[in-house]
């Protein structure tokens, strides 16, 4: 490394810079490449044409033509691809570098973790924990209780109707995967669709008053 880039190394967003302009060329190289393919496919076309006119030395020109295109096809797709290697280069020291770091930032929280948090005091917290969760489950349990005892309502009988009905439908089996048909009805859905019924409810009252209101 010369004297001159460790005094001023290249800064950060210099080098984003460096690679928009590199990947900007990369598309304009594409894009001659594109022009030089298209008019490499036309002096090809031209040269069956001039054959079928028997014209030989104009078919030869257009192939010399279609040869010399696909040559610097080929000459912008290397330059493009010694680019697109020195990018990917950057790139990957950019990403060794930034891993690097966060693998630094990571040996420092754990020397952090491991001075402040003992093995015994990591247990204790955990067994506090789980006692706490323990705790709340079963205060959820309490409030949440069991509809059918709450309320007092059997639908036993109702459960096994509707057994039998679905073994009826199915021709006495019941369906291993539940189809689009047996999907439940999300409740937004209701909610929307009851929203917009009022609203048009609303129209057609508001409608009606206004022709009453004219006549």
């Amino acid at each position: 490394m010369g004297l001159k880039k460790k005094l001023f190394p290249r800064k950060g967003k210099e080098k984003d810079d460096l690679i928009s302009k590199a990947k900007s060329h990369i598309h304009r190289l594409n894009l001659i490449n594109k022009n030089y393919s298209k008019r490499a496919e036309i002096s090809r076309r031209n040269a069956k044409i001039a054959l079928k006119r028997g014209e030989k030395d104009r078919a030869k020109n257009y192939l010399i033509q279609y040869k010399s295109y696909n040559a610097k096809v080929d000459r912008t797709n290397n330059i493009r691809g010694k680019i697109e290697r020195q990018i990917q280069a950057i790139e990957e020291g950019q990403l060794i570098s930034a891993t690097g770091d966060i693998f630094s930032g990571i040996r420092d929280e754990l020397e952090y973790i491991a001075t402040k948090a003992s093995p015994a005091k990591v247990a204790e917290i955990a067994e506090d924990s789980e006692a706490y969760v323990a705790e709340i489950e079963e205060a959820a349990d309490i409030l949440a209780g069991d509809p059918e005892i709450d309320l007092a309502i059997d639908v036993s009988e109702e459960l096994n109707q509707l057994e039998t009905e679905m073994l009826l439908d199915q021709g006495g089996t019941m369906p291993e995967t539940p189809s689009d048909e047996l999907q439940y009805i999300p409740e937004y859905e209701i909610e929307e669709l009851e929203e917009v019924k009022s609203k048009e409810k609303l129209n057609k009252e508001i409608e009606k008053l206004r022709k009453e209101l004219q006549g």
